[in-house]
């Protein structure tokens, strides 16, 4: 089973260094047996931006990446919402693409993270690649975000 959790303040400022630190160790918390990888998603620099930050391994590893990263740190919300996640696969191999969140489309419109198996998400794939759906990632929870999209 893989972990979600979730952050968000309200009316409450926050840097994102703390909503780093908060999805990271809320992750490291859930981390009990041998995911593969990790990921979270949080607000940008203006209000239509999404960061999302993945990376293969334990949460450690997504937590170097964080702090070797140029991601500016003292940037504060006042409202702010994220998602994290630590996978454990079902479908696609180990690897940042396949980690979630992942993504409606390329400007991030909206993310998900999923736990569990879609079990027809190739005839989704099929479905939503004839009306012109281009795919990132090997995984069904991808298929998701594209078919609400849809």
């Amino acid at each position: 089973m893989c972990g979600i959790f979730a952050y968000l303040s309200y009316y409450v400022e926050k840097d994102r260094r703390y909503v780093a630190d908060t999805l990271l160790n809320g992750l490291s918390r859930l981390e009990y047996r041998g995911y593969d990888s990790s990921g979270f998603a949080f607000d940008g620099d203006t209000a239509r931006d999404t960061i999302i930050i993945k990376q293969v391994g334990k949460v450690a590893a997504l937590r170097a990446l964080v702090d070797e990263s140029d991601l500016d740190r003292n940037k504060t919300y006042t409202i702010q919402t994220s998602i994290s996640h630590t996978r454990w696969a079902t479908h696609g191999q180990p690897s940042p693409i396949n980690a979630h969140p992942h993504r409606s489309d390329p400007t991030n419109e909206f993310t998900i993270v999923h736990n569990g198996i879609i079990t027809n998400y190739k005839e989704l794939r099929t479905l939503l690649g004839n009306k012109g759906y281009l795919f990132e990632s090997e995984t069904d929870t991808e298929i998701v975000a594209k078919l609400l999209k849809y």
